[in-house]
């Protein structure tokens, strides 16, 4: 209790934290429920998408309550609240990006109304994966309130772009499994892709480091921060793939289980990356 003595203060901007993040938590699920109607009250689809985009938005609060807090109590509360229905906004928006320009082929707002668990798993991986580059994005920002917008902003554009071109590659090197897999409800091809996705995320979330030393050059920051990220999600891809054909096994008695196992690699490699880099 010695941090409650010597700044007595400190356990209301506690307060006022809390007080916030139940009030967002709140908001994104019953906007989540509202957006995703399941046909099925009871629809798992339906809860798995909306745990999500709860986790999704806890992840990106964590940008800007940790550091120092603001000047007065009010301020936080308003700083906190306003970044955070700004982050509910933007999840919401990547994943609708994601499943009208992405995965125009399918649906996924439907396929989740409908019951489609994998469906519901893709978009929850997608607004985990764009809450982590959100979060990475505000740890260069310090406390400046107008450069952490600037910033949260181009790490949802860049989330976007690079998650984008993630979902297009797997496409391309499965020559559209995954549509196949979502349809036809083979979840654990679809939990290999999520965790993919996630990984990549993690990934790129390193490359903020890079924009971390010229924060205050935004143009030069935002160059070297997407080329970095370009970068880092190409050595993530290329380096998880290869540890998968060569060091996972490759016999029948493990194929039930090998959604998971490479699962576990590509989440691996997306804590290995930022980690090196930092």
């Amino acid at each position: 209790m010695e941090w409650l003595s010597a700044d007595p203060s400190y356990a209301g901007f506690i307060l006022v934290d809390l007080v916030a993040i139940f009030s967002l938590v709140a908001a994104m699920r019953w906007l989540s429920r509202y957006m995703v109607k399941p046909i099925n009250f009871q629809s798992e689809a339906s809860n798995i998408e909306t745990a999500s985009a709860v986790i999704a938005l806890m992840v990106a609060l964590t940008g800007v309550t940790s550091g120092s807090f603001s000047l007065t109590l009010l301020d936080e509360l308003l700083l906190v609240l306003s970044y955070g229905l700004l982050a509910i906004a933007l999840l919401r928006l990547g994943a609708w990006m994601q499943d009208k320009m992405v995965l125009p082929a399918l649906n996924l707002s439907y396929a989740t109304q409908q019951g489609n668990i994998s469906a519901a798993l893709i978009t929850g991986a997608h607004l985990i994966g764009t809450a982590i580059v959100i979060r990475s994005s505000m740890s260069w920002a310090s406390q400046d309130a107008n450069l952490g917008l600037i910033a949260l902003l181009f790490g949802f554009a860049i989330s976007q772009f690079l998650l984008a071109l993630e979902t297009r590659l797997r496409l391309m090197w499965t020559g559209g499994g995954l549509l196949n897999a979502i349809e036809k409800k083979q979840h654990s091809v679809v939990l290999k892709a999520a965790f993919q996705h996630i990984g990549a995320a993690l990934a790129i979330s390193g490359s903020a480091h890079f924009a971390s030393a010229i924060e205050y050059q935004l143009e030069l920051a935002v160059v070297a921060w997407l080329f970095s990220s370009i970068v880092f999600l190409l050595a993530y891809l290329a380096l998880s793939e290869l540890c998968i054909r060569f060091i996972m096994p490759n016999d029948k008695t493990a194929e039930k289980g090998r959604a998971a196992l490479e699962g576990a690699v590509y989440l691996g490699w997306g804590f290995i990356l930022p980690a090196l880099a930092s």
